[in-house]
């Protein structure tokens, strides 16, 4: 049962992430005709893709690497025996797992800095509060490092067997 509702917050995440993209390309299409046929640009375009990129790529996090579908160079892990691939994979999961625990512990005091201070990117037309983007790298970053100790119980299973 944890595990499904898992996979279902992870997915959520993840497509949450894909009309993201969708509403961000929406914006500067429009952004392109209001400055070709208005010479009126869409205001506030930069900070919303600016912020935007940033939010999309965590919300896809864990869902790629549950999925395993992240960019990897196999030059190397491809000519080497099944143990020694589980090995270098138990490696590059604990090396990841040292990174977005990283940036858990870093990202909670900025997103407590930015709720304090109430801060905001961007200025003039449209200024974006920067605390609900902060909690969502953090709560991605979380669940990202919890699926790289996922992945680390399951690699050690493997070396076991």
């Amino acid at each position: 049962m944890i595990r499904i509702c898992y996979d279902r917050l992870l997915t959520g995440l993840h497509i949450g992430g894909a009309a993201l993209i969708f509403v961000l390309m929406m914006i500067i299409v429009l952004d392109v005709l209001g400055r070709t046929i208005l010479n009126h640009p869409l205001t506030g375009t930069p900070e919303l893709v600016k912020v935007t990129i940033v939010t999309v790529l965590f919300l896809g996090m864990a869902k790629t690497l549950r999925s395993g579908k992240h960019i990897r160079a196999t030059v190397l892990i491809d000519r080497v025996s099944s143990k020694i691939k589980i090995g270098l994979n138990l490696l590059a999961n604990i090396g990841g797992l040292i990174l977005f625990a990283l940036i858990v512990w870093s990202s909670w005091y900025l997103l407590l800095e930015a709720w304090q201070i109430n801060e905001f990117e961007g200025a003039g037309a449209l200024r974006i509060p920067t605390t609900p983007i902060r909690a969502l790298i953090l709560f991605c970053s979380f669940l990202t490092a919890l699926q790289f100790i996922i992945n680390i119980a399951n690699n050690i299973k493997q070396l076991k067997d």
